[in-house]
């Protein structure tokens, strides 16, 4: 009796592991040595071999790969963010409540959810070990592909019906492009996807990526330094996808002059790290000094002097200009002053690019000809967050998505794509009530983390703004935080590649964030693939 238990509970223990090992799979490096001891007579055998030596599909612990099984909506996901290369991506806040952070397929999940690939099954779940459809699966394939589709081609299909008309543009689209085909004209949306299916179709899409000649052009990822050192700003940029370092080193004085604070030392790493340094020029907001600065050609001459003293002695790569608070009658004269400095510093082979905010209608922006800046500059930089700003009469999101739609298309309109840098931000903002006054304290990405934390508070997904918003008592007061993190920056990231921009901007690089550097990484990997 006490032998025929202890069989029982290996065999138990034998299909745990089997079940265990065909989610995590074994490691690439062994995958490539290994042919699967149940794939002779399958006819993916030769997909499941060259997926497993590219470390894509996985088997179990004793070299089986179950060819007819069932795949989940975890394992595909899985396999479809291996195929395009991403890396994972360990977000502070889960997506879904059954995909938690301890889930062997959270940083998939996670990586997906956060370039708009995935969706779950209702506002908190993701049904990650049920079977995923036929049409799912097109539909994943497809966002990854193509984006979101809200038309797509026209295919022939004797069950068309029977597609769900959320599925339906993608499985038209993924049988146009013949990464996921029918048979006899059917497609079988509802039916489940077997392993060596997946494997067919993913090599598929594997083969159309290698064969493509397509090349990406290196995106511009500029990051600003405020408040730290410089140890501490190379510290948080070392790891990071951050090509561009704009740290706040010169600025206009009060009487004309040029401030100096450059340190050499950021230069010299940046050169041997392959990134360029555009320094921040700025006017501190002193719209007297920019006035008297800016109000004669010989002045503007040698304030661009200095800049280009300053840009040989230190071997800089390019300017970033921001002067904010400029009088709208200095409209004329700063658009000269940038033309003027972009043609001295082109002679030099150094870029301009100026920073400006959206267009509000208002004394704020009506100092910026936008087009004409866009003419004249390299790049403008739009400063895409303080949608709702300290001191403002009501309290709301740094950056939502639908506003910085909004103000990005009003500025394409101005200006080429190609010269068009979206700026986003690394913060939020805590906001509460005082004697009737919204108030509020800016916080860091790992600061709002605190936050919550502290307050145990659990935020909830608004896909109205693409932010995670969080509320909370605090001495008396009610508290709101809208989110930025891996989830909304992924969702502004990808939004705003619709048109071939040159690049981002981060205001401000202050704290190591991997988990953003990663859904940065994948947004242009993924990029990279989308003219297949």
């Amino acid at each position: 009796m006490y032998t025929k238990r202890i069989h029982i509970l290996i065999t138990c223990l034998f299909w745990i592991m089997t079940l265990f090992t065909l989610s995590l799979g074994v490691s690439a490096s062994a995958n490539q040595t290994i042919s699967f001891k149940d794939i002779s007579s399958s006819y993916a055998r030769e997909d499941i071999l060259a997926l497993s030596k590219a470390g894509i599909v996985l088997g179990d612990a004793q070299g089986y790969y179950h060819p007819k099984q069932a795949v989940t909506r975890a394992e595909f996901v899985a396999m479809l963010t291996r195929t395009w290369g991403l890396k994972s991506v360990n977000s502070q806040i889960p997506a879904y409540l059954d995909v938690p952070k301890s889930s062997w397929a959270y940083g998939s999940v996670q990586a997906a959810v956060t370039l708009g690939i995935a969706n779950g099954t209702s506002a908190k779940t993701f049904s990650p070990n049920r079977t995923i459809t036929r049409q799912e699966a097109a539909t994943l394939l497809m966002r990854a592909l193509k984006g979101e589709l809200s038309q797509s081609a026209q295919v022939s299909l004797n069950d068309r019906y029977q597609v769900a008309a959320w599925a339906l543009p993608y499985v038209q689209e993924a049988v146009h492009e013949k990464i996921l085909v029918g048979y006899q004209g059917y497609f079988r949306p509802n039916a489940f996807l077997s392993r060596e299916e997946t494997a067919v179709l993913l090599n598929r899409l594997k083969t159309k990526m290698d064969q493509s000649q397509a090349k990406a052009k290196t995106p511009i990822i500029l990051g600003w330094q405020y408040q730290s050192t410089t140890d501490e700003f190379i510290r948080v940029v070392k790891d990071s996808p951050i090509n561009t370092l704009s740290p706040r080193w010169f600025y206009l004085q009060p009487d004309g002059t040029v401030v100096d604070y450059a340190e050499a030392s950021l230069v010299q790493w940046a050169q041997q790290n392959g990134r360029q340094v555009w320094p921040l020029f700025g006017n501190r907001f002193d719209a007297k000094a920019t006035n008297q600065a800016l109000s004669s050609q010989a002045n503007r001459t040698r304030i661009i002097q200095r800049l280009v003293e300053l840009s040989d002695k230190y071997q800089l790569d390019g300017i970033n200009i921001d002067f904010e608070n400029i009088l709208p009658g200095d409209r004329d004269a700063f658009t000269a002053f940038i033309k003027e400095m972009t043609d001295v510093l082109h002679a030099k082979g150094k870029k301009v690019s100026v920073d400006v905010p959206p267009d509000t209608q208002s004394d704020w922006s009506a100092a910026y000809d936008y087009a004409n800046l866009g003419k004249y500059a390299d790049y403008v930089v739009l400063m895409g967050y303080e949608e709702h700003w300290e001191g403002g009469s009501t309290a709301g999101s740094v950056s939502s998505l639908p506003w910085l739609n909004r103000i990005s298309n009003q500025l394409l309109s101005r200006i080429p794509a190609n010269k068009f840098i979206v700026g986003l931000p690394l913060y939020t903002r805590d906001w509460y009530k005082t004697n009737g006054t919204w108030q509020s304290q800016d916080l860091l990405v790992l600061e709002s983390f605190q936050f919550l934390s502290q307050n145990r508070t659990s935020p909830t997904w608004d896909p109205g703004v693409s932010q995670y918003q969080a509320s909370y008592q605090k001495n008396g007061a009610s508290h709101q935080i809208w989110m930025e993190e891996s989830r909304s920056l992924g969702a502004k990231m990808s939004a705003s590649l619709h048109q071939p921009i040159a690049g981002f901007a981060y205001w401000y690089v202050g704290e190591s964030l991997p988990e953003v550097w990663n859904v940065i990484s994948n947004v242009y990997t993924l990029q990279k693939w989308k003219a297949l």
